[in-house]
């Protein structure tokens, strides 16, 4: 009989087998990022893995799920508070600087989370497109609805489905450059990616 876990033991197990596959997608990438060396990390034997998940990409999905769930936390919860902050004092006017820099704020602080964890690993077409092959399509379609863009969208009002594609598109960008910080150096990549991510921001105020 499978080994019956307690809650507790669920728990530690998954967080274990998370930190990881964070760790080994970062190493090795998602192709070589095996069942193998996953249990064999998180001290556990292989039949347990499969008692927590179907296959490698499934884990690995989840984990970077968690991490863009934490991003979008990250937006959701400042740009709550820039519209408290702002919301009344910029409606029919202009944008402050001020209120455009703490935007700007709270993206870079969104995609920090991403260049430090295995989302980056994402970045890379060929392992997006590796992962993405492997998992069933009713999570991928879930995934796909699960954003906090919007918030982003009302917040300036842009309704122009073009603008809107652009828009996005601009942050994609942005992220895949991300694969190249190594080149520049961690503070030269920040740096260069705020001046960005402030652009694109400041073209949302103009589209508004």
């Amino acid at each position: 009989m499978p080994k019956i876990y307690s809650e507790t033991e669920r728990t530690d197990i998954k967080d274990n087998l998370k930190r990881e596959a964070n760790i080994l997608m970062i190493e090795r990438g998602i192709k070589k990022t095996t069942v193998d060396e996953l249990v064999k990390r998180a001290g556990i034997p292989k039949g347990t893995f499969y008692l927590f998940y179907p296959s490698k990409e499934m884990l690995l999905f989840e984990c970077i799920q968690d991490f863009h769930n934490e991003a979008d936390k990250i937006i959701s919860d400042g740009m709550e508070q820039i519209i408290r902050k702002y919301k009344s004092r910029t409606k029919g006017k202009r944008f402050s600087n001020e209120c455009l820099n703490e935007i700007t704020d709270v993206l870079m602080e969104a995609i920090n989370i991403t260049g430090g964890s295995c989302l980056k690993i994402m970045l890379d077409p060929e392992s997006m497109n590796l992962l993405i092959s492997k998992l069933p399509e009713d999570v991928l379609k879930k995934h796909g609805n699960d954003s906090k863009e919007s918030i982003l969208l009302e917040f300036f009002g842009i309704k122009d489905k073009e603008k809107i594609r652009a828009i996005s598109g601009s942050f994609t960008l942005i992220l895949l450059g991300l694969i190249y910080s190594p080149v520049l150096g961690d503070e030269l990549a920040e740096k260069s990616t705020r001046i960005l991510v402030r652009g694109v921001v400041k073209q949302m105020a103009e589209a508004s």
